[in-house]
This record gives structure tokens, sequence and C-alpha cells, in this order.
């Protein structure tokens, strides 16, 4: 190595031990230079949203912003466990790859609250321990470690991989409006995509004044993120987050909302639910159709059914029969079986 490009003004050599390689421009201008007969695949699609829309591929990155409380931690739970399994409890995402490793770092959470959001993951996956995904709380270390330790997890990527940094604020020293540094942690993202094949997913909070993400970070973000998703409460009912996505590179999709379920799981639902909503009365008329007149089903075989009939994973059948059940649409006998409450004496369906 040339330790002339290293010299000081006073001519002292720097510690080997930490030498920065000098920048090859001939180099890199021979390796980034475009080939136009060249044919370039795809990126492969990590997670697609509506089953048509992508939502993240290999190669690029994405941003997760809300207000503080909008729950943007438990959409990360589903986005996560989509790309485990290929399916979680908000039936809208789904994941595309089968050979990925998820990895989860959390800046933010103390330990007991971090396992809770871990618990939530693998729960939608209905595996004991998913040996495709990793979480790490890196809240006890310094920003500086914590971009040390990321960047040692993107070197050792043995195959694709969907890395959730939750929250991106964290990574930085000197605070959301530093321009270098901001310019600096979006620039080690976008090598990181470009050099190894993973898709980075962060997260990162809303001005309190705007709906703008934070900071000059968030600008830097922004402009170069392949998706942004917003997540915001519903003015109409709080207990529901309504995620949109701001800026897509490809197919748009339509604005979903999700709640929470008695599971502590969120689940797809629609603005203001009520009775008359449309996914209310496909999920009447799915358990009409699996329970007519006065049949009956035990809880595991009613979930089965509810499964092949709708469409839909074991959790959300779960929740939609526990939500059945609160709308009366359902009962419960002495004997613990499952019967229909939409119909009255003369076998007619009670509206809803």
């Amino acid at each position: 190595m040339d330790k002339t490009a290293f010299l000081k003004p006073n001519g002292i050599y720097p510690d080997t031990s930490v030498f920065i390689p000098k920048f090859d421009i001939a180099a890199a201008l021979i390796k980034y230079k475009v080939d136009p007969t060249k044919q370039i695949e795809k990126p492969r699609i990590v997670l697609s949203c509506y089953q048509s829309s992508p939502l993240a591929t290999i190669g690029n990155f994405s941003l997760i912003i809300g207000k503080a409380k909008t729950k943007k931690t438990f959409l990360v739970t589903s986005i996560a466990a989509a790309a485990i399994c290929g399916r979680c409890s908000i039936d809208c995402i789904t994941g595309d790859l089968s050979d990925i490793d998820v990895i989860l770092i959390d800046t933010e959470q103390a330990p007991y609250h971090l396992q809770r959001t871990v618990d939530r993951i693998i729960r939608q996956t209905d595996k004991t321990n998913p040996e495709n995904f990793t979480a790490y709380g890196l809240r006890p270390r310094t920003p500086s470690e914590r971009v040390q330790c990321v960047e040692e997890i993107v070197k050792n990527l043995k195959r694709p991989a969907l890395i959730i940094v939750d929250g991106l604020r964290d990574l930085l020293t000197k605070g959301i409006n530093d321009e270098s540094e901001a310019t600096e942690i979006i620039s080690k993202i976008l090598r990181w995509t470009y050099e190894k094949d993973c898709h980075i997913m962060m997260v990162l909070h809303q001005n309190k004044n705007d709906y703008n993400a934070r900071g000059h970070v968030g600008t830097e973000a922004v402009n170069k993120a392949e998706t942004v998703l917003s997540v915001a409460r519903d003015e109409r009912n709080r207990d529901i987050s309504i995620v949109t996505a701001e800026y897509c590179r490809d197919i748009d999709f339509p604005p979903f909302c999700f709640n929470i379920n008695e599971e502590g799981l969120p689940y797809e639902t629609e603005r203001g639910e009520s009775l008359q909503n449309r996914k209310t009365v496909q999920m009447a008329e799915n358990f009409t159709f699996i329970l007519p007149g006065m049949r009956s089903m035990l809880h595991t075989e009613l979930c089965q059914q509810y499964q092949e009939v709708a469409g839909v994973s074991v959790a959300t059948a779960k929740r939609d029969i526990g939500r059945a059940l609160k709308l009366k649409m359902l009962r419960k006998d002495d004997a613990g079986n499952y019967r229909s409450n939409m119909i009255n004496d003369e076998d007619e369906k009670v509206p809803f």
C-alpha cells in the first residue's frame, strides 16, 4: 500500500491500522459504467400489498413514517411475519420470497417490550421459532456503535434478506438535522442494498407540526426510498391506524387500515368499523355458508373451515370468529359448539 496517500502535513504517518484506502476514481468509473446492451433482471420482490403492488424489492430501501403512538411497530410485526412465511395477520400484506432471512434491529425498546414485539411477529407466522428470523435490541449502544452493528450484519448476509431498523434517528450521533451525517447514513444504506442482496426498511417519526418525516435525514430518506409508508390514526376511530403509500416507485396501492385484536395482533379492517361495511358483510356471509340452519362446530373445525372459505390465515380466522361472537353473528352453546345467530325461527337471515 502507498502510505504517501495518507501522509500528514507534518510528515508523520498515522496508525496504519486505521488506513482508509484511497478512492480509485478510474476503477470506479470502469466498474459503474452503464452497458446499454446488458440485460438487467427486475429486482426480486420481497413484499407486496394486495398481491399486485410491490412494497419492497431487493436492492432498495423503504421508509415507514408516522407520529408517536400510531402503531408503527405493530405494522412492522406484520411486515416481518409476511416476509418470514409469506403471510401475516394483515391479509393485504404478503411475502414473495421463500429463501429470505428477516432481521429486526430495534434501537428504542426495553428488553420486555422488544420481546413482546418479537412474540407478535412469531405468532403471526404460526411457527415456534422461525429459522430465518433474528432480532437484535441495540438500545444500550451509542449511535456509531449501532451503525457498526448494522454494517456487520449486512457484511455477513448469506442470502437475500429483509433488514428492518426501528428506528433511523438512533443511528445518528449529531441528530436528525445534521446534513452531512444524514447524507452519510443514507449513502451507507444505499451502498449496503447495492452491494448485498437485501432490502432495508427504516422507521422514522414525523414532525409534530406537520406530516413530513423528521429532520434532514427524513428528507434524504424520502428522496431516496423506493416506498414511503405513512401510518396515521383514523380521526373517526382512534383505535384504527391508516397506512398510506405516500411515495411508490412501482404500482401504487390504495390505503389500508388495521386495528389490534384481543390477542394483541394487528388485523385489516375498514375506517370507522361498522356492521354495514363490506368486510363485515362478507364475514357474515362466510359464517352463514359454513353454519347453515342449526349446524354446529367446535372451534378447531370452524377455524379450519373459515380459513378455506374466506382464504385467510389461521390468525385472521381466529380473530374473525372472536369478532363474530362480539357482534352476535355467532353463539356458543353449553357444549362449546359454535352456531350461527343469523337465522330466526322461520330460517330467515337476521339483517346485519
